[in-house]
């Protein structure tokens, strides 16, 4: 999962322990295919001085994604266009960490570096992990 700080206020939110029970997907194949019971992770993109790029989260999707709009009373939205677009949102459970896996950190594993998320940035939303690459971010998550 892709949080973006210019459209969504993610450095307040986990300030603010907002509990992080759904996220809204790029409507795209990659939404079609999220399914309950796969794992995930919140990555959070540069944008926001106050929370450094990388892993902030871990946990897995809850549900299947069904379209919605955003909700008109979240006061964190910062881009109301993209708040209104018609979006999968999927519900998920996810833990915050203690302290991010920066993208420094994602850069230096040999496991992760040619990760989706740091070779392609601009990718949509939902990004994939390998295997593999979910493995050593647990790996990271839990040392």
């Amino acid at each position: 999962l892709k949080a973006k700080p210019s459209i969504w206020d993610i450095g307040t939110a986990l300030a603010q322990g907002v509990e992080l029970d759904w996220w809204r997907l790029a409507p795209s194949y990659r939404a079609a295919l999220v399914r309950a019971g796969h794992p995930c992770a919140m990555w959070v993109t540069r944008g926001d001085p106050s929370v450094a790029a990388g892993f902030w989260a871990i946990g897995h999707v809850t549900g299947d994604p069904v379209d919605d709009v955003g909700d008109p009373d979240d006061d964190l939205w910062r881009d109301r266009h993209a708040q209104q677009q018609l979006r999968p949102r999927v519900p998920v459970e996810l833990r915050v960490l203690p302290s991010p896996v920066t993208i420094e950190e994602v850069r230096a594993d040999p496991r992760l570096r040619r990760a989706e998320i740091v070779r392609v940035p601009r990718i949509g939303n939902p990004a994939v992990l390998s295997p593999d690459e979910w493995q050593a971010l647990v790996d990271l998550v839990d040392g």
